[in-house]
């Protein structure tokens, strides 16, 4: 089989590979435990390895460089696609953060209408919950970290 795909379709084939292997690969390297990760992680190395080969058929050669006999991402698009993940890890960061510390206070304001709803929704959670969400990210965006503390109760 063969499969026909531009130059645009090419860059975002390994942009989509660079990612993926990036998530995969710390997630292999973290979560030693889960051994498919790390697996991913080598099969996905192996495409995209497969995958720069073709850099000069799609003119792409500034993408790539040749490295002990292989050809590889070269490092100015390598940090950038890096940078991309970084941004993803950041947002994630504080999504995170504020959906959980939301579920948090919500569970601690949980009224008798709200369970009735949930009950009658699959356990969705009421509209209610979505300002809960919004002052978080509003505290993190305005603040980051610095109003956050840790209560102690070793007294």
């Amino acid at each position: 089989m063969k499969i026909n795909i531009t130059k645009k379709q090419y860059i975002d084939l390994i942009t989509m590979s660079r990612v993926a292997n990036n998530i995969m690969g710390i997630l292999g390297d973290y979560l030693e435990d889960k051994p498919y990760y790390k697996e991913q992680s080598n099969r996905l190395e192996e495409l995209e390895t497969y995958f720069l080969t073709f850099a000069k058929d799609f003119q792409c050669d500034d993408m790539v460089e040749e490295w002990r006999g292989e050809m590889i991402m070269n490092e100015t698009i390598s940090e950038k696609l890096e940078a991309m993940v970084d941004d993803y890890d950041e947002f994630n960061f504080w999504d995170s953060l504020a959906t959980e510390m939301g579920k948090r206070d919500f569970m601690r304001s949980i009224t008798s209408d709200d369970r009735k709803y949930m009950a009658e929704h699959d356990g969705w959670l009421p509209d209610r919950i979505g300002d809960i969400y919004e002052t978080y990210h509003k505290e993190f965006e305005d603040h980051g970290i610095d109003r956050l503390e840790i209560i102690r109760e070793d007294t």
